[in-house]
């Protein structure tokens, strides 16, 4: 990634890093207290409850990334096994087509979900948001050049894919929220 061999040390904060963790830990954090409030209000088999919890559940587990930045240490994973075989070179065609193959997978699972969350615009700003950062957080994975050269534009000190992740937490949060005063309105 950019010339990277492995994972930033803990120690090093940049701006693009604080941003992430910020945006992905509040989105937790908001997620959570829906999901709790949900669990109080309506059970914990209820639709709100259950949607909480997935979301509250990934986005601690971003949170986690961007304090140990698992994605990069399997971009490094992946780049040695490239390495290792003698395939570095030819890796161009496997990143075009995993990154064909994620936009793919995204679209249809979008699509479904749109499909059987057509009534609930809160439910798919959450399952849309969410499912959209794990999209980007797999795409820095697989790390193309000219992908990489978009996201890790920087504006100000902050790379562009700070922005990404930020938009995306808030779009999520608000899909949760919508979804949560849904179901007290129908309660």
């Amino acid at each position: 990634m950019m010339g990277m061999t492995g994972a930033t040390p803990l120690l090093i904060w940049t701006a693009t890093r604080t941003i992430g963790f910020a945006a992905y830990a509040t989105a937790f954090l908001c997620c959570g207290i829906a999901w709790l409030w949900a669990v109080r209000y309506c059970g914990k088999q209820d639709g709100v409850a259950r949607l909480a919890l997935l979301v509250a559940s990934v986005e601690l587990l971003l949170s986690f990334d961007m304090v140990l930045e698992w994605r990069l240490t399997f971009h490094t994973l992946l780049a040695n096994l490239f390495m290792k075989h003698n395939l570095y070179g030819q890796r161009r065609c496997f990143q075009a087509a995993s990154l064909l193959v994620l936009g793919a997978a995204l679209l249809f699972f979008l699509a479904s979900v749109f499909r059987r969350l057509r009534a609930r615009p809160g439910g798919l700003m959450a399952v849309g948001g969410l499912s959209m950062s794990v999209t980007l957080w797999l795409t820095e994975i697989i790390s193309m050049h000219d992908v990489d050269k978009s996201l890790y534009h920087t504006v100000d000190d902050v790379m562009v894919i700070a922005f990404l992740w930020a938009v995306l937490c808030v779009v999520t949060i608000l899909g949760v929220g919508i979804e949560a005063g849904r179901t007290v309105r129908q309660t």
